[in-house]
This record gives structure tokens, C-alpha cells and sequence, in this order.
């Protein structure tokens, strides 16, 4: 497991932005399962509908949290040169089930598809009340 700690000291990302709170399993170059808690004074919910008595977690923010959970993922495989970056190239597809709302616990599932060089295939789930909230395919370039 990699706790929000040691993921400060080697994620590009810092907070705010840095959205998983830990890593709870990583099998190398294949699957990863990343944890994070909405909370209600998490940045983002202060003006995401917030005249509604219970803020929504905005979607294109689920998805950076997958795209998060894979950066991870190939970044603790064998051969990754630390001197590369990781980017999102394009989103395949995304489809929301229901809202999350703070006080949610988002569990991230990300599994790579394919790789051919430097490209990266991935399918990300979020399950929120132990149901599919989220489901994506996107892909991701090192460079």
C-alpha cells in the first residue's frame, strides 16, 4: 500500500491536485486499485452546484482520478525512465451512473489494455457504495 505521504514525494501532482489518497494494490503492469475520500471542504465541491444541499464530486474530476490511478501504475513499471511524462492523450469513452457526493469513498480500478511503445490503452472503473459509478476507456503517451 502507498499512503497520500509517500505519494506527495513521488507524483507530479501536490495538493489540491493530487486526487488519490492512497494505493492499496498495485499488480506491475497490469492492474492497480486506488482509494480516496470526498470530503466536504475538498476544494472543488465549493463551487461545483454548490446551491444544492449536497455538492457533486464533478465528473471530469472522477476521471482525472483514474487517469491518476494509471500514471501510478505505469510509472511503478520496470523499464519507466523517471524523466519521462505521462499524458493524457484522449478519453475513448466515460459514463456516469450516478452522482458522488462528499462523505463518498471512491475505490479506482485501472487495468491496461493494451501497450504498443509508448502508448497506453486503459479501462478505469470507480465504485462508489460497492456499485460501478464511473467507467472509462482512455489512453495515455509517455514522452
Amino acid at each position: 500500500m502507498i499512503n497520500y505521504k509517500k505519494l506527495l514525494i513521488f507524483s507530479i501532482y501536490k495538493n489540491p491536485m493530487l486526487l488519490i489518497d492512497k494505493v492499496i494494490y498495485i499488480k506491475k503492469n497490469i492492474f492497480i486499485k486506488s482509494f480516496k475520500t470526498i470530503k466536504k471542504d475538498d476544494f472543488f465541491l465549493k463551487r461545483h452546484f454548490f446551491n444544492i444541499s449536497k455538492p457533486v464530486y464533478p465528473g471530469v474530476l472522477i476521471l482525472e482520478f483514474l487517469h491518476q490511478s494509471a500514471l501510478i501504475l505505469i510509472s511503478k513499471s520496470k523499464n519507466f525512465n523517471k524523466d519521462k511524462i505521462i499524458y493524457l492523450s484522449k478519453i475513448k469513452s466515460a459514463k456516469f451512473f450516478f452522482p458522488i457526493l462528499y462523505k463518498d469513498n471512491l475505490f479506482g480500478n485501472v487495468s491496461i489494455v493494451r501497450k504498443i511503445l509508448n502508448i497506453y490503452m486503459f479501462d478505469g472503473k470507480v465504485i462508489v457504495r460497492n456499485k460501478v459509478a464511473c467507467f472509462s476507456r482512455f489512453i495515455c503517451v509517455v514522452k
